[in-house]
Parts: C-alpha cells; structure tokens; sequence
C-alpha cells in the first residue's frame, strides 16, 4: 500500500536539458529573454506606456500640477516594468537579478544598458532556466524599428523647429519686399 502522505519522488537537481527551450512571454517576471525581445518588448512597453500618458494628458489636463501628479504616478509601473526586463536579459546572462538595481545609479545605468544590449547569452540553459526560443519575426522587425524610430525623433526635433523659424524669416522678407518704400518727396 503507497503512504498518500509521502513526499514526491521527483528528482528536481536536474537542470532542463538544452532540447526543450521555453516560449518567454512578455508581460511574465520569471524566465530568460535576449538581447532582441529585450529590445522589441522594451520599445513595445515604451509605446504601449506613451499612449496611456496621451490618453491621460488629453484628459485630465486641466492644470500643470494635476498632470504633473498623475504623470509621476504613471511612471512608477514603467520603471518596475523596466527592472523586470532588465532582470530576465541578467537571468540570461546568467547573472543575478539583482544587478538591475544599478540602473538607478548615473552613468552605471548606461553601462549595464550596454551589457544588456550586447552581452550575448547563454547559449544552453543556466541556473535561471531553459534557453528562449527563436525571436519571431515581429521581435526582429520591432528590435530594428526602436533604432530608427530614435533617429527620425532626433531629426524631428532639430528639423521642425529650424524650419518653422526658416519659414517666419521668408515670411518676414516677403512682407518687407512687399511693403511700399516710403516717400521722402514732401519733406
């Protein structure tokens, strides 16, 4: 007769083996992602958080200190969020979760961004778990889309305004060429 009581029998020392990768999801706390869905699920969460501020500034914008509040209180979930992904690309790097408390500290925090961004992986499974699958193809397209979406915002924000002010100084020498020349025939 089995003693219904007893502890299971599993033998849980054995790591997974590299044959079975496991599909990361992106809004979990646990597991492993590389470089691209660090990337791809960074810049989707970006997007995703710079929407809903929208949404609340074309809403609740009636005075600077009310958006000013309710901004810094929208921040908080998309700096946890950031530690999260921070930790699962560590765990990746077979490095302890706890190092993504350095993204507080200036100057370190671009650093560990670095590491983050090129360290590679490890290519088999580690203390932290089974090696991702694949990227998809949509975690490819959104890792190289966040790079070029950075540059036309820099160029966005250099171009525009050195353009409008371009346009106010065509303006201003047209209406001047426009403009009659005085007369000085009655003085």
């Amino acid at each position: 007769m089995e003693n219904v009581y007893s502890a299971p029998q599993a033998d849980l020392s054995r790591a997974p083996t590299d044959g079975d990768p496991y599909q990361p999801r992106m809004w979990s706390v646990a597991g492993r992602i590389g470089r691209v869905r660090y990337l791809a699920y960074s810049m989707a969460a970006s997007l995703l958080f710079m929407l809903i501020f929208a949404i609340f500034l074309g809403i609740f914008f009636t005075s600077p200190a009310i958006a000013g509040i309710g901004l810094l209180l929208m921040y908080l979930p998309m700096i946890a969020i950031g530690f999260v992904f921070a930790k699962r690309r560590l765990n990746d790097l077979d490095q302890s979760g706890w190092l993504s408390l350095l993204m507080i500290i200036p100057f370190v925090n671009f650093i560990l961004w670095l590491f983050l961004v090129f360290g590679s992986g490890t290519p088999t499974s580690n203390r932290y778990g089974a090696r991702p699958t694949q990227n998809s193809t949509l975690e490819v397209v959104g890792a190289c889309v966040m790079p070029l979406i950075m540059v036309v915002g820099i160029l966005a924000a250099i171009a525009l305004p050195a353009y409008q002010q371009y346009v106010q100084k065509a303006k201003a020498a047209q209406t001047q060429q426009a403009a009659p020349a005085p007369s000085t025939d009655g003085q």
